[in-house]
This record gives C-alpha cells, sequence and structure tokens, in this order.
C-alpha cells in the first residue's frame, strides 16, 4: 500500500538523454522535514525527443501526486 505524501513534500522532475534520441524522465520526491531524497521513479519507456520526454514526466508527476488522494502534497485539491 502506498504511503501518503506528507504536505511540503517537494518533487523535481529531470530529463535526461540515454542515447542519441533516447530520452527518459526521472522524478524525485523530497521530504519536506529534512530535504532527504524520499524516492525516485524512473520512466520504463524511452522517448524519441527531450520535449516528448519532458511532456510525459510532466504527466507523470501530475498523475502521481494526483494519486494521493483527493488533496495534493500542498494539501489543495489536486487539478483534473
Amino acid at each position: 500500500m502506498p504511503q501518503r505524501l506528507r504536505p511540503g513534500t517537494r518533487a523535481t522532475l529531470q530529463i535526461r538523454q540515454l542515447l542519441p534520441g533516447e530520452f527518459a524522465w526521472i522524478i524525485t520526491l523530497l521530504d519536506p522535514d529534512t530535504g532527504n531524497v524520499r524516492s525516485t521513479n524512473y520512466s520504463e519507456r524511452r522517448y524519441a525527443s527531450q520535449d516528448e520526454a519532458s511532456a510525459a514526466g510532466k504527466a507523470a508527476v501530475v498523475a502521481f501526486l494526483g494519486s494521493n488522494g483527493p488533496n495534493g502534497v500542498d494539501g489543495k485539491p489536486s487539478k483534473s
């Protein structure tokens, strides 16, 4: 069962080029109290462009934070 994220948890999104024409996203969640990494999530899929990976990564962040319940990480209702 996934743990709920605490208010103030921050998410960072990075796009990495693995090979020419192959990109992936990485989402890192930072603990609000310590600033330490709480978890890191990697895309399994590879994307043909940096823009495509960025758009998919942004959608993954929204989906991940949205799956945290009716309220987002900051305690405000998630936007659909």
